[in-house]
């Protein structure tokens, strides 16, 4: 276990190892791969010892900063996501267990790539970006563009995200989260879906959809985002927008879920959270919370 003073260090030891280092964070992922032989390294790069890495901080002009360290019942604990990223903490409360939130970081939901992640919903909806530190210095990549795949993301071998950076979002807008599983804890979701929208006199504005485990990565259904705008919140086109969306997906068949019942619940779980970002629309029965987690 190696463990650097600071993300240069960190980047430097990573670059020494070419590919054969993780840098590590909470470990509940990397842990697991280890132990079950999936991963075989050289070294572990500690990120713990790197001062200011487990900060959150908040400003009205510059929106979240997550530090690459902070955990989810930081989150969760946190009165600026509270009040101004209610989705996210909605994700954090579903997050496994109270064991597992007071160690696993957002930062390192997000790396592990999981299909069925919470992190990303959230993240994709209030369009997050993350400050990537490398050897050759520092960029930004936004969520959307970090997923490569399957458990698969674009990082260099030399590379480590830093922070991840909110922006506020515009006044007025309504969101839901839904994490549809079999248990209300611990468990991984059949279907994710998160909204953001505005509306003006009965019109959606703007449009925010976003989908987990109905694909290789999570991802923004631009297309029912598009055919709502302008349009008018009625039924029937909710409806349709959820059909729109459930054909932007391409989910598997595993213990979990058919592929054929990922996509009714798609249809179903998109039309209920679309309904609830209509202004003066409480959440239903089964969403109080939030969705089913």
């Amino acid at each position: 276990m190696i463990e650097p003073r600071t993300s240069e260090e960190a980047c430097q030891w990573l670059d020494r190892f070419k590919g054969k280092a993780r840098p590590y964070a909470g470990g509940t992922d990397l842990l697991v791969e280890l132990k079950t032989g999936r991963v075989k390294l050289d070294a572990l790069v500690n990120l713990k010892c790197i001062k200011g890495l487990d900060k959150i901080r908040f400003s009205g002009k510059n929106g979240l900063v997550i530090g690459a360290l902070a955990t989810w019942t930081q989150l969760l604990e946190s009165e600026a996501v509270s009040a101004h990223y209610p989705l996210l903490r909605k994700a954090s409360a579903s997050m496994g267990s109270t064991q597992i939130r007071n160690v696993a970081t957002l930062a390192g939901n997000i790396c592990h790539a999981s299909p069925a992640a919470n992190g990303p919903i959230p993240l994709l909806l209030y369009e997050a970006v993350c400050l990537v530190q490398g050897m050759k210095g520092e960029r930004i990549i936004p969520v959307g563009k970090l997923y490569a795949g399957v458990q698969k993301n674009i990082l260099k071998h030399d590379e480590i995200v830093t922070e991840i950076r909110l922006p506020r979002p515009p006044a007025g807008a309504q969101g839901s989260f839904y994490k549809f599983a079999q248990r209300k804890a611990m468990e991984l979701p059949m279907v994710a879906v998160g909204t953001l929208c505005w509306t003006l006199n009965g019109a959606w504005t703007e449009v925010r959809l976003a989908l987990g485990a109905v694909a290789q990565k999570p991802f923004r259904a631009q297309k029912a985002e598009k055919f709502l705008m302008k349009k008018k919140s009625d039924e029937k086109t909710l409806r349709r927008a959820a059909e729109v969306a459930a054909g932007e997906c391409a989910p598997i068949t595993d213990l979990r879920a058919s592929k054929e019942y990922r996509l009714e619940l798609v249809k179903e779980l998109v039309f209920r959270a679309l309904k609830e970002c209509l202004p003066g629309t409480l959440p239903t029965p089964d969403n109080k919370d939030g969705g089913r987690s």
